[in-house]
Parts: C-alpha cells; structure tokens; sequence
C-alpha cells in the first residue's frame, strides 16, 4: 500500500470513528438496579433538572451552564440482545486483547448486567469532569462500567479495552 493511500485510510477510519461534533455519547451499564430520578437529581449538583416523556422514553436533562447531559431511561431495553451484541462486539478482539485480565473480567461480567442508560452530553464531556462524576455516581457501589465511541470503560473512566483511537479517560483524567 502506498504510503499516500494508507495516510489517507487511517485519517478516514479516524474520522468516522470520532464522534459526532458536539458531542459525546456514553452507555452506562449497571450491576444492580439503577438509580431513579430523585437520586439523579441528588447527583446532579449545580444544575438544573428536567424530566420529560418522548414515546415511551423518559428523557432526564441535566444542565448545567457548560454542558448539558441528556439521559434516556428505555423500559423496552432489550438486555439480551444489547448483551450478545457486546459478546459479538468482543469476540472481534484478538485473542491477546481478549484473555487480558481486566477484559476477561468486563466480558464474565456482561451477564451481570440489569439495565442501562444511554446519554449524551453537549458540547462533549467538560473539562471540569461534572458529566463524569455524574455517570459515575449514577454507578454507585453497585458497579457496572461504561461504552462509548467503541470502547469499554471501568467505573473510574479508565479504557479497558477498545479502539486505540478512543481517549483513554472518559472525561478529564486525574492529574498526578
């Protein structure tokens, strides 16, 4: 392949995997029932919080003046399905990635999973971090972890494994 050629490869597969301009979408999946709309208002500090119905779907939007998180509650999730599909989704890794540890754990994992939240937050994740320590407290001690772009994320923001192109933090990552 020609170095022009496979310059250009990479910069198209970069691009289509970033996300969306202004904005980041994360999957929250958690261990044990989530939280319900009270605590995430309780989570939520310093913003404004509302709740509205769109079909079926409860819409929670957090806003604070940066940013603002849309979370969507599904009551038709269909967790088998979302589950095989993460099984498939890991099943692509090569064989190395997927008997590393940490991804071995998030795979055994999967069918601990009880529910799941999808969000999106505009214009992305701030850099103050109060979309993460939001999604994070949503995951309490109960546990759980985090998808976006197209990769897995532990409850600290860390990737655990993915496309090397995501970020490695969700968020902004701690400073040593």
């Amino acid at each position: 392949m020609s170095f022009i050629k496979a310059f250009v490869t990479k910069h198209i597969h970069a691009a289509a995997a970033a996300p969306q301009s202004g904005q980041e979408a994360v999957a929250v999946f958690f261990y044990g029932a989530p939280p319900d709309i009270e605590h995430i208002r309780a989570l939520a500090v310093g913003a404004t919080v509302s709740v509205g119905l769109d079909k079926d779907k409860t819409r929670i939007h957090v806003i604070w003046p940066d940013v603002t998180t849309t979370i969507t509650i599904d009551p038709d999730w269909d967790k088998v399905t979302q589950m095989q599909g993460m099984r498939h989704w890991t099943d692509r890794f090569p064989a190395k990635v997927r008997e590393m540890e940490e991804v071995r754990a998030l795979i055994d994992s999967f069918g601990n999973v009880e529910a799941c939240y999808g969000s999106i937050s505009k214009p992305g994740l701030d850099a103050g971090n109060k979309v993460m320590a939001l999604l994070k407290g949503l995951l309490g001690d109960k546990g759980g972890f985090f998808f976006s772009r197209n990769s897995f994320y532990g409850t600290d923001g860390l990737r655990i494994t993915g496309f090397d192109e995501d970020p490695v933090w969700l968020g902004t990552p701690p400073q040593a």
